[in-house]
């Protein structure tokens, strides 16, 4: 121990003692990320001055490293984390996600386009193209944001357009087949008065797996995307951006994977599931599935956005932001995951959202100020249907397909809020925040319920859903109060405490009273240092949240539950490094540490249904689990990442040999923090050869991601005990190369 120990102060006395150096090598660093320009708080800054934990993945970042989309900022991202569930993209920042499986869910993460609140999540499961920037903010967010976010915020920042012709076209193979193209051109079209871009994505990859039963591939990738831009320039004091979006996805992904069964009788005494004991088989590698229905993927989702910015004189701007999105997408898995006829699941949404943002802002040489108003409608039609095969039960004639379960409806939203902040520079260098945000939010609800066993299916029949209507209202104050102080031109401290607030919500198709509202108390400080003339760059942030009446979900029975868990204490450490030790080599890494325990939650699980001996569930007076200590899901203790870059210049152009290193502790999916339904800690190795020509209008890329060819689990959770409660899991992508080749002008 003592060697190593020794070993790593070597390690970083000479990595400090190169930046300390005077070497003329300081002509990179000074290009480094501590330029990075944000917009994390509605007016751009250098990232190093904004008195917020954020991470920010620049263009130049996501191409280096081959990133297309949310998955691939995972990594790099301290406690960050996704699991993909049936087209939602479970999102969760600092163990504050989405917990609910069913449909018309919103998460706890906001994710935002160009300033536009995207409520549906699968929106982050797209692939990212023409990206200027992607922005990760952790913590509460509400006093500069049109809609609250508990935990954090994504903003995706797209390509403008640009006052010169110009453009790129870029293609990429691969192995599993996969092509992809992408491109845009951008330029003045009527004078210099009115620019335009235009891009594209088109994507197509084979399975990952087969399913064995059908002979047909699993897990491929068939999409398409499109956008278009126009700016009018209003003169000296404003713009006007015209923005509509396209995506589609036809394919045969998400389907669930069978990872064992989680069903016992008894404490340790486990029981097969269903479709094992009627006969069913399993695919015996985890890439393959053995079901007798195969799995599709279809999505479709555009939109249109007005954005309006205008200097009203006097140092004052005004920004209006007008949005509308359309979201409609449509899974098909089997439900028990093995080749048994049992039954399958098809989980669908058919959303329409429309926003209006007006935003006030205006700065002097020490107050900087922000006041807006924010309006959202949505009207959300989500359903699960699930037709069971009268296999299961025999009668009453075996073979043939009931009606099965259906569970669905209607949840329209209209929020509306007023939010504001502002910095006053107290004296030289502190300034002090002041921010508040008045939420008030209205939910409609009509439920539409089905669980026959015994009718058979007749698809030119209706069924005879029951329905239930049902409105609530949600209010809530949420301030905001911060220092900081530039210490020196290249060190910031700050602090600050926030509250977030998620409105309650319903549970689409149950016939239940709305849950609460989640609440949050957030105190968060940090230190943003850049030193050595600019060739190393420290971020160490800090954070303690209390939690309170968390919206988990889980499967109980035949029905989807919704439910409060009581409170929950996350608190933990975050670091991120940049480092320009000499010439042409350039590290960055991070770290975290989380601790993300549940205080007070008592729960049943549906798949032991004893209980844990000694607890029983208020609510139903029925056996139950006692989950306080438990870790929140999609938490992990630790996470690391670290990159490191060397760049030659040859006669022929810039070569540049990229690796990566991820590694996650072990992940529970679902409060039971059962082994069986989590991943344990894990590692991935990533290898890029880019190249850049001496012009700068050609590039290349060889790569290789996830190079040891590690099966990660996503995301998975325990499925109906009217199934034998099987584990259904989803994967991350196995050991993938290929070769980019890339154009610009």
């Amino acid at each position: 121990m003592k060697r190593h120990i020794q070993s790593g102060l070597l390690v970083s006395g000479a990595l400090l003692a190169l930046l300390a150096a005077p070497a003329a090598a300081a002509e990179t660093g000074g290009e480094g990320d501590g330029d990075i320009v944000v917009t994390a708080q509605k007016r751009a800054e250098p990232l190093q001055k904004v008195p917020l934990a954020i991470t920010a993945v620049t263009s130049t970042q996501l191409d280096r490293s081959g990133i297309t989309d949310l998955a691939g900022v995972v990594a790099s991202v301290p406690n960050l984390n996704l699991g993909p569930q049936l087209g939602v993209a479970k999102i969760a920042l600092r163990g504050i996600g989405l917990e609910n499986l069913s449909p018309g869910a919103e998460g706890s993460i906001a994710f935002h386009m160009d300033g536009v609140f995207v409520s549906r999540s699968i929106a982050a499961l797209a692939s990212f193209y023409d990206i200027e920037q992607v922005e990760v903010l952790r913590g509460p967010q509400g006093t500069l944001y049109g809609r609250n976010a508990t935990g954090g915020s994504i903003n995706l920042t797209t390509r403008a357009p640009t006052r010169e012709v110009s453009g790129y076209l870029r293609g990429t193979v691969g192995n599993y087949g996969r092509t992809l193209a992408e491109g845009a051109v951008s330029g003045p079209i009527a004078g210099e008065g009115v620019l335009a871009r235009v891009a594209f994505q088109a994507e197509h990859r084979d399975g990952y797996g087969r399913n064995l039963f059908t002979g047909k591939p699993i897990d491929d990738l068939k999409s398409f995307a499109a956008r278009g831009k126009l700016l009018f320039d209003l003169g000296d004091r404003g713009e006007l951006e015209l923005t509509g979006d396209y995506y589609r996805r036809n394919d045969s992904s998400g389907s669930y994977h069978y990872a064992g069964a989680a069903g016992e009788t008894a404490p340790g005494v486990p029981y097969q599931p269903f479709g094992l004991v009627y006969g069913g088989t399993v695919a015996s590698g985890p890439r393959d599935i053995d079901t007798d229905v195969s799995p599709s993927n279809r999505a479709r989702f555009w939109g249109g956005l007005a954005k309006l910015s205008y200097d009203l004189g006097g140092g004052i701007e005004f920004r209006s932001l007008t949005a509308y999105r359309n979201t409609r997408y449509t899974t098909l898995t089997d439900l028990d995951s093995t080749s048994a006829p049992l039954a399958s699941i098809t989980q669908l949404e058919r959303d329409e959202q429309i926003s209006q943002e007006l935003q006030l802002s205006g700065q002097t040489s020490r107050l900087t100020w922000l006041v807006g108003a924010y309006y959202f409608h949505e009207k959300d039609y989500g359903a699960q249907v699930i037709p069971f095969n009268n296999f299961l039960v025999g009668f009453p004639f075996p073979g043939t397909d009931v009606q099965g379960a259906f569970f669905g409806g209607t949840i329209k939203t209209d929020a509306y809020a007023l939010f504001g902040q502002s910095s006053y520079e107290v004296v030289d260098d502190v300034r002090l925040t002041v921010g508040a945000r008045y939420s008030h939010e209205r939910k409609r609800d009509e439920d539409l319920f089905l669980f026959d066993f015994t009718t058979p299916y007749d698809p030119t029949v209706p069924l005879p859903l029951a329905s239930r209507r049902d409105k609530a209202s949600f209010d809530s104050f949420t301030p905001r109060l911060g220092l900081d102080w530039q210490v020196t031109p290249e060190l910031l401290l700050y602090a600050s405490w926030s509250k977030g607030f998620k409105a309650g919500t319903y549970n689409l198709g149950q016939f239940q009273n709305p849950v609460d509202p989640e609440k949050v108390d957030a105190f968060e400080g940090g230190i943003k240092s850049t030193l050595f003339d600019r060739r190393l760059r420290i971020n160490l942030a800090g954070f303690h949240y209390t939690y309170k009446d968390l919206q988990i979900g889980k499967i109980a029975g035949q029905v989807l539950a919704l439910e409060n868990a009581a409170t929950a204490t996350i608190y933990g450490l975050e670091a991120e490094l940049t480092a320009n030790p000499f010439p042409g080599f350039e590290i960055n890494a991070s770290g975290s540490w989380l601790h993300a325990r549940f205080d007070d939650y008592v729960s049943g699980d549906p798949a032991r249904t004893f209980g844990d001996g000694t607890t029983v569930d208020p609510d139903t007076g029925l056996p139950a689990f006692d989950l306080s200590g438990n870790r929140l899901s999609q938490s992990p203790d630790f996470t690391a990442f670290v990159g490191a870059q060397y760049s030659m210049p040859t006669t022929v152009g810039d070569f540049t040999l990229r690796g990566e290193l991820a590694w996650r502790d072990r992940v529970y999916f679902t409060p039971f923090n059962r082994s069986i339904v989590s991943q344990a800690a894990n590692s991935k190795i990533n290898l890029f050869l880019n190249w850049t020509s001496g012009d700068e209008h050609w590039s290349g890329s060889l790569f290789v991601k996830n190079l040891t060819d590690k099966t990660v689990v996503g995301n998975s959770y325990v499925s109906s005990p009217l199934l034998g409660s099987p584990v259904q899991a989803y994967y991350e992508d196995p050991r993938t190369y290929g070769l980019t080749l890339g154009y610009k002008f």
